[in-house]
């Protein structure tokens, strides 16, 4: 397996020299930054609950994370759960208002995943189904009440402290803004990947991708091995970029969101707790699964 990712690492860096090297360097650096803000909102999120964890806690519970994803089969939910037995193990935090805490920001997500899926749509499949006026729908789309009454019938499902805190206009204003922000920043770590090997894909055409990634990640396999592959892949294909260079891009992809983020997990953990605390975490993760499917 090692030889197989030391071989893959090294395939790659030959394919990115000068202005790609460049390019990739920033997407690693758009990545890190990424997970930051992420942390940054959470942090805010449990400070209004009235948690006082330390950033470094916060921030070691969402790599821990993303580690326990990649490297079990949860389709992403794992992680989460991984998330709040880590601030109850570390910072005493009741697994309750984790969970509550994680579920406001799921909800908060919902804008910008909106905003990324309309890009996706009306500027990146437009072109992948060669229809280069679907964008032209973008005025009715925007107009319509369809996602006003989806998220009026979401809110009116939810009941105690995750509607108080969503009528927290400040709090709510803040999180959903660095939701969108992840998300714009998703899209252009996969933007710069791309023309780092020398696809020249769009903006709209790595809002799909990064839309893409997202549904093919949930995939019954850590981190969706196989299945984002192959479907990225496809997708790339089918974009109009070389079969070689798609394969550049999903690997070039995969070095940064599963095999470096799952290495600074790891040293975070290891710094903050190390292997015990992180076995305890994960078992108890189990139990908190059901964050997944709320």
């Amino acid at each position: 397996m090692l030889g197989g990712l030391w071989s893959d690492m090294v395939s790659f860096s030959g394919a990115v020299e000068g202005r790609g090297l460049a390019l990739y360097l920033a997407a690693i650096a758009v990545y890190f930054t990424s997970s930051l803000v992420w942390g940054a909102r959470w942090y805010i999120i449990l400070r209004r609950l009235g948690s006082r964890a330390s950033f470094s806690n916060v921030y070691t519970a969402i790599m821990g994370g993303i580690l326990f994803n990649n490297i079990t089969p949860t389709l992403k939910m794992g992680g989460e759960g991984f998330r709040a037995a880590w601030l109850r193990l570390t910072e005493g935090v009741p697994t309750e208002r984790s969970l509550l805490s994680i579920l406001y920001e799921r909800i908060t997500e919902v804008p910008g995943v909106v905003v990324v899926a309309l890009i996706a749509i009306l500027y990146g499949l437009g072109g992948y189904l060669g229809i280069p006026n679907l964008a032209l729908l973008a005025p009715l789309a925007l107009s319509t009440s369809w996602l006003r009454d989806k998220l009026e019938e979401v809110k009116g499902r939810l009941h105690g402290d995750v509607s108080s805190l969503l009528k927290d206009t400040r709090l709510t204003l803040e999180t959903t803004t660095l939701s969108i922000l992840l998300w714009l920043m998703d899209i252009t770590r996969f933007y710069l990947i791309a023309h780092a090997v020398g696809a020249a894909l769009s903006f709209g055409d790595a809002s799909l991708l990064s839309i893409s990634y997202l549904i093919l990640s949930f995939g019954p396999t850590p981190a969706g091995v196989g299945f984002v592959e192959g479907g990225m892949t496809g997708l790339l294909v089918g974009l109009g970029v070389p079969l070689e260079r798609a394969g550049l891009v999903v690997l070039g992809e995969r070095l940064v969101s599963s095999v470096l983020s799952s290495l600074v997990g790891l040293i975070l953990v290891m710094l903050r707790g190390g292997v015990k605390l992180f076995k305890q975490a994960s078992r108890m993760a189990g139990e908190e699964e059901g964050i997944g499917s709320a």
